[in-house]
């Protein structure tokens, strides 16, 4: 098969195989290009590797052509963001006066958490939480981070991170009393020391995009008590700098800012772009009037792509009746309305505001709090169990097609563990040989939140004793396996991906297309409904409620919450073997568990 160019053989499976030129090596992250071709036919893999080969070299030509940041505007980058943010925060203070003492102890707390996170951030290499920032500044620059090769968007959310440590510890400082901070960072040292960095020159870009940079110390004053018109913050910056704070501060993951990015753009586009405190409650109804007329695929159909929310208003109505697409729901319009609401609080506790304009609005509820996700039933999770990944597949790359292999791996494990435990995916999906733990002759899940892994909240932090079904499929030989090849993880195949770099990023894609597949697929139906399932099976067996909380990690209502702090571990136990799902899978079985 070496005769072949770009094709090699692994088992049954021909796979394309191609090394990446020297000079883009570094800013593709890798040394060849590899992917499976999904055939065991020479020829078949022959014309698909031709296909490949010309997708190769049109990579390698755009990349080639993508622009690549020089020393000059990274240094660049560093200052303008370590004077803008200094400057303008120093502006807000010779214009609110005195700060009562528990608000400025109140802030060097916020900045020194601020720096310490940066550096956790900085430390394990998470440069998407700078990805905010690092648009922002790129964008005073002419330059939109998306046109960047991805070692090159990398390097500027890496920069914005070391200068970002330096600047929290210098508004620390000023809240401290301190006003002469040096900077640590030797790039952040370096770019404020040349004296050829003073000022620089406005970058040559589109006016209707870029936004001008900060006017030079030596600019005129405006008279006092007279407003700055230099100084006005508008709502768009406001909101990029906010999400940014919101994302370093662990107030918000990367998800949920990216969702208040859009409704802040929906925001401005309706009411325009203005200083916060020129908005009124007027707004914010005319605000709701028009996204509670939006359809509720306006973010995803092509025909609305591009259009301003008056445009795409426009376009719907203009649909012929009974084209079978509804407006957004009240609980999407909930989500916009919070999301400004908290920028909104935010501002007025700063001085910014004088009012929450988004407060005190109310909204309907379609569902009731117990119907929003659906359960599986017990005639879905046999036609599930009854699919390739349990009863036999074609191969690991081919689960959908029957045959005669059954790959115990994430695929398999993570609906079962899920549906007799109550677990949350992420909380499976990061779990750790360590977590398999043994006390009072009970086998149980030990959910913590011990770095690397999140959890939720609090209460989420929890034993959950293992289901004697899912010691009879072999989940503790699983983790033995894995102990013995010094494995840490549980399930070493799940690789972080998506905004906020979660280990089932990719593992719930492939469940939704594998159900879609086979046949098992209903809206309103997803993995988080295993969860629903157990608290629904374990509540119909006469389990007491706060015992199934402390099981699933919810935070107990009522006055019960007062007195039921835990329960044991033959408790939770006693809880968990009463999830009976009606599905006979002793043809899985590896052990016998009495």
């Amino acid at each position: 098969m070496s005769s072949v160019a770009n094709i090699v053989q692994r088992g049954r499976i021909f796979h394309f195989r191609r090394r990446v030129p020297v000079d883009l090596r570094q800013r593709l992250g890798r040394h060849e290009l590899v992917r499976s071709l999904g055939t065991s036919d020479i020829r078949t893999a022959k014309v698909v590797a031709c296909r490949l080969y010309v997708a190769a070299e049109e990579l390698f030509s755009t990349l080639r052509a993508m622009p690549m940041l020089t020393d000059d505007q990274l240094t660049h980058l560093v200052r303008d963001f370590y004077d803008t943010m200094l400057s303008d925060e120093n502006a807000g203070r010779l214009t609110r006066g005195p700060l009562p003492e528990g608000v400025r102890e109140a802030r060097v707390m916020q900045y020194a958490t601020m720096a310490a996170r940066g550096r956790e951030a900085l430390a394990g290499n998470r440069l998407d939480e700078a990805a905010f920032v690092a648009e922002m500044m790129l964008k005073r620059q002419g330059i939109a981070i998306r046109d960047l090769a991805p070692a090159e968007a990398a390097k500027a959310k890496q920069a914005m991170l070391r200068a970002g440590i330096d600047l929290s510890e210098a508004l620390k400082a000023r809240y401290e009393g301190d006003f002469n901070y040096e900077p640590r960072d030797k790039l952040l040292k370096a770019t404020l020391a040349d004296p050829h960095l003073k000022h620089w020159p406005t970058p040559a870009a589109d006016p209707t995009t870029a936004t001008a940079p900060v006017a030079p110390p030596a600019s005129p004053q405006p008279e006092k008590g007279a407003p700055d018109p230099a100084r006005e913050v508008r709502f768009e910056d406001r909101g990029k700098a906010f999400r940014d704070q919101q994302v370093q501060t662990k107030r918000w993951d990367n998800q949920t800012a990216a969702q208040a990015g859009a409704t802040y753009r929906l925001f401005a586009d309706v009411c325009g772009d203005k200083p916060l405190d020129t908005y009124t409650r007027k707004d914010a109804g005319r605000f709701r009037e028009r996204v509670e007329r939006l359809p509720s695929d306006y973010g995803k159909h092509p025909r609305y792509r591009g259009l301003s929310v008056e445009a795409i208003l426009a376009t719907y109505t203009a649909l012929p009746k009974g084209s079978g697409v509804g407006v957004i729901t009240q609980k999407t319009i909930k989500r916009h309305f919070s999301a400004l609401s908290t920028l909104w609080a935010a501002a007025v506790a700063e001085g910014d505001a004088s009012e929450n304009i988004f407060s005190g609005h109310r909204f309907t509820a379609t569902r009731k709090a117990s119907e929003q996700r659906d359960m599986w039933e017990r005639a879905e999770l046999i036609r599930l169990f009854a699919t390739p990944v349990w009863t036999g597949c074609a191969s690991p790359t081919r689960r959908t097609t029957p045959g005669g292999l059954i790959t115990r791996d994430e695929k398999f494990w993570l609906p079962l563990i899920a549906v007799f435990s109550g677990m949350r995916q992420e909380e499976i999906c990061q779990l750790h040989v360590e977590d398999i733990r043994q006390d009072e002759d009970v086998w149980f899940i030990d959910i913590n939140d011990r770095p690397p892994r999140k959890v939720k909240n609090a209460t989420a932090v929890r034993r959950v004793p293992i289901h004697s079904e899912l010691i009879r499929l072999g989940l503790l030989a699983h983790v033995d396996k894995q102990r013995r090849i010094r494995q840490p993880r549980v399930f070493p195949g799940l690789e972080r991906g998506g905004a906020d770099a979660r280990l089932g990023h990719a593992f719930t894609k492939w469940f939704t297309r594998y159900r879609r597949d086979v046949g098992v697929y209903r809206v309103g139906l997803d993995f988080h409904s295993f969860r629903h399932t157990a608290t629904t099976l374990m509540h119909q067996a006469g389990v007491v409620p706060s015992v199934i909380d402390h099981v699933t990690g919810h935070a107990t209502a009522g006055e019960t919450a007062r007195y039921t702090k835990r329960s044991t571990l033959p408790q939770l136990q006693t809880a968990i073997e009463t999830i009976a799902i009606g599905v006979d899978l002793s043809k899985l079985h590896t052990t016998v568990h009495k």
